[in-house]
């Protein structure tokens, strides 16, 4: 892997995990209810997206993943279409995915 790629999984990282620790424990409810923390997730995972998207094409050939091109797909999505964005969507990605894509990352930084 290369230098660069090392750099953007490690900023991926960290990105994945403040979405992670932000929606932690956190309710569906309280997470409709909190504009400030849907605006901290949807930033996050916009910001994601765009650093999978700039990952080395060597990269995504060396570690196949459907996941990169979800992030990249999502993080279209959040900057090209906001007025349809679909909150429960994104609770259910971060609850139920964003750590799987920590422990992907990980597995991966691990390995160099």
């Amino acid at each position: 892997m290369n230098v660069k790629d090392k750099r953007i999984l490690y900023g991926m990282l960290d990105f994945a995990q403040r979405i992670s620790k932000r929606i932690n424990g956190v309710s569906y409810d309280d997470f409709i209810c909190n504009i400030d923390l849907q605006d901290a997730v949807l930033y996050a995972f916009g910001q994601l997206g765009e650093k999978t998207s700039t990952l080395s094409d060597e990269f995504k050939e060396n570690y196949p993943n459907d996941k990169w091109y979800g992030l990249i797909g999502l993080r279209n999505r959040l900057f090209h279409s906001y007025e349809d964005i679909n909150l429960q969507t994104i609770y259910k990605i971060a609850i139920n995915d964003i750590n799987g894509v920590i422990e992907l990352i990980l597995n991966i930084i691990n390995l160099h």
